[in-house]
């Protein structure tokens, strides 16, 4: 059974640990999609809404079809994804896939980019079998492996 772990952050730590907690699983592909970050919140938030509808996405050398289980691993931005996760999403056939989701961050917005992304996935044929909302900082602060630290709640 194999494992695709998509992320996405404006974070290089979170980036760092998501790639090496990818690593440490069998038979799991990490794919980092390019997040272009602003400075702050607001901003960013701004440029989601904004590009929502005209993101140019660029193909990645991967087969969907491949995969057994699929995992996405996001930033909330006040309450959204970012666009990154909405065209993999969009552009790829996740039909009869089972998908995990991870959100980093804290608060209402967690909740809220996390019903946000069940839609998405739901709209594109996959199965949103659970989601869960991760403090980054508290990820940060441990240096743990993502995948291991969040394994009860997704029963990776």
């Amino acid at each position: 059974m194999k494992t695709l772990f998509v992320y996405c952050s404006d974070d290089d730590t979170i980036n760092a640990l998501c790639n090496e907690s990818a690593l440490r699983k069998r038979d799991t592909k990490a794919l980092s999609l390019s997040c272009n970050g602003s400075k702050n919140h607001l901003s960013r938030y701004f440029e989601i809404a904004r590009s929502r509808k005209n993101y140019r996405y660029s193909g990645y050398d991967i087969d969907i079809a491949e995969y057994d289980k699929i995992i996405f691993a996001c930033d909330e931005v006040l309450g959204e994804i970012p666009s990154e996760i909405s065209a993999f999403i969009e552009k790829n056939d996740l039909r009869y896939k089972n998908i995990d989701c991870i959100v980093f961050g804290d608060g209402r917005g967690v909740n809220r980019a996390l019903d946000s992304l069940r839609v998405r996935i739901s709209l594109s044929g996959g199965t949103a079998r659970s989601a869960v909302g991760v403090s980054a900082r508290e990820i940060k602060r441990e240096d743990e492996d993502i995948l291991f630290s969040v394994r009860h709640r997704l029963v990776v």
